[in-house]
């Protein structure tokens, strides 16, 4: 069997004991163990591993002497000098600088620190820059080059960024897993948009779809709230390549860029953010919230945490007052009229032998035998879906949604689309849909245009 090797500590304590251990057995009388110390103290040993001898003071001895006295087992097993570095900083501070020099690799020490101080992040004598070198060399993190360039598997990516806030917006859907009251699981997807200069978000909806018709609502409130985009990056979601998308940033003036298909690397900050919502919001959520208390959540949680805490890709400073310094050069928000005109989408109609034409699954009615059989020009609202308003040749129509339990009852002599038929009809196409905000005030200015 082979016999163990004792470790450095462990030939350390022998040897200490070896000095000293003798005096252990012994009746010493009062002033005797000074005199042994001393004369022990005269002469010279040579220390485990080392390739000289050295001699000890006496009261290094009687050091020695009654840590063994105390516990003869661990007394002289020499305790670790490691204490560490970075002790005054709490967790929190310690991987805010750790995710600074994430972000930014090519960043020196003194610009991180003076940044840090600048921004309350850390007090003054809190940290040095030796500290904080030791800090990212013990993460491995050192810093880089500038002109190292991120590398991937297939592709050469590099950190990008725009200049100025409101200048290029981010737009993604997180999917959270929900329980019902039945124990089921089930889908809220959460519409995000994300200021890509500050890192602000200028909207967080909870949606129980996927459609872009979800995604304009969430659009459109953020373009009343906040002044519009000149790029809008998104991915190859079905919601972000529908049509009415395409032709509101064509009228906008609003440069629409889809990401490569199948790379999430290149929307990281995108995914940055939902990992930060995860950890500190939705994963403390219970498992039977729904979407009304997910919407409160996150709008807490935007409002008195992600706006106000210090960002990292920021070098410390907040996404809200990045922000809000940076968008008082940019233009004023759309106004509704705007809105609800760059919302237009006109469609043309073919109308049947009974003045009926079919529109997203609806069948209206207009007023005039003679259009049976006309190609007529339907505006209707990309938003809502929504007819509202119809021409032929330049000349506007009477139409509404089509009544065929109410036409059994007319006189066949009366026209179709009366005025009460066509009041009727526009109640009928309101009714049962759920109240929305955004659209009930593109509504409101398109009623006061028409005045």
């Amino acid at each position: 069997m082979k016999t163990p090797k004792p470790s450095r500590r462990e030939r350390t304590a022998l040897f200490r004991l070896s000095i000293v251990g003798d005096l252990l057995s012994q009746e010493l009388s009062r002033g005797q163990l000074e005199q042994e110390l001393q004369q022990r103290a005269s002469r010279r040993y040579r220390p485990p591993g080392a390739g000289r001898t050295r001699q000890y003071h006496w009261k290094t001895l009687q050091r020695w002497y009654y840590d063994a006295k105390a516990d003869l087992a661990s007394g002289l097993v020499p305790k670790s000098r490691e204490r560490g570095f970075a002790l005054k900083l709490d967790d929190e501070q310690r991987e805010l600088l750790l995710d600074i020099r994430r972000e930014h690799p090519s960043a020196a020490a003194d610009m991180v620190l003076s940044e840090a101080l600048r921004n309350g992040i850390v007090a003054e004598d809190q940290l040095t820059e030796s500290t904080l070198r030791r800090l990212y060399r013990s993460a491995g993190l050192p810093r880089l080059s500038k002109r190292r360039a991120e590398r991937g598997q297939d592709v050469q990516r590099r950190r990008w960024q725009a200049k100025h806030p409101s200048e290029l917006w981010h737009g993604d859907v997180c999917h959270l897993k929900q329980l019902d009251e039945q124990g089921r699981a089930y889908r809220i997807l959460v519409h995000g948009l994300l200021d890509d200069a500050s890192r602000y978000c200028l909207a967080l909806m909870p949606r129980s779809q996927e459609r872009e018709q979800d995604m304009l609502e969430v659009f459109c409130g953020a373009l009343l709230r906040h002044p519009a985009p000149d790029t809008l990056y998104l991915d190859w979601g079905a919601c972000y390549r529908g049509e009415v998308l395409q032709l509101v940033c064509k009228r906008l003036g609003i440069r629409l860029v889809h990401a490569q298909a199948h790379s999430p690397e290149s929307r990281g900050k995108m995914e940055r953010f939902w990992r930060t919502m995860r950890q500190r919001c939705t994963d403390h959520l219970p498992a039977t919230a729904d979407i009304h208390q997910v919407g409160q959540a996150l709008w807490a949680w935007l409002d008195t945490d992600y706006h106000r805490r210090p960002h990292a890709a920021l070098m410390g400073e907040t996404p809200r007052r990045r922000y809000l310094e940076g968008i008082a050069r940019r233009p004023a928000p759309l106004t509704p009229e705007q809105l609800a005109q760059a919302l237009e989408v006109s469609v043309s109609r073919q109308v049947r032998k009974d003045c009926t034409f079919d529109l997203d699954g609806k069948t209206y009615e207009v007023a005039g035998r003679h259009l049976a059989g006309k190609q007529i020009s339907v505006v209707v609202d990309g938003l809502t879906e929504r007819a509202l308003r119809a021409s032929w040749q330049e000349q506007p129509l009477r139409f509404g949604l089509c009544n065929p339990v109410k036409n059994r009852t007319r006189n066949r002599g009366t026209a179709s689309g009366s005025d009460d038929t066509t009041a009727a009809s526009h109640d009928a196409a309101v009714t049962g849909t759920p109240f929305d905000p955004i659209a009930a005030l593109l509504q409101k200015a398109r009623e006061s245009s028409d005045e």
